[in-house]
């Protein structure tokens, strides 16, 4: 398990673009982007959109 930090930016309930960041823990950088994904959506933000996932050293 490594930490991925993953950074980009999608639409909020008002209709603005903002910047999300998470920090996870998983396996691959392809299931930390997918975790990321479902954790925005859940957040109630939509058109996600992921710039950057960077493997941080623990």
């Amino acid at each position: 398990m490594s930490t991925f930090r993953i950074s980009g930016y999608a639409v909020n309930k008002r209709g603005l673009t903002v910047g999300i960041n998470f920090n996870l823990l998983s396996a691959s950088a392809r299931e930390a982007t997918a975790k990321a994904m479902n954790q925005a959506q859940h957040d109630s933000y939509t058109h996600v959109r992921i710039n950057q996932v960077r493997e941080v050293a623990a």
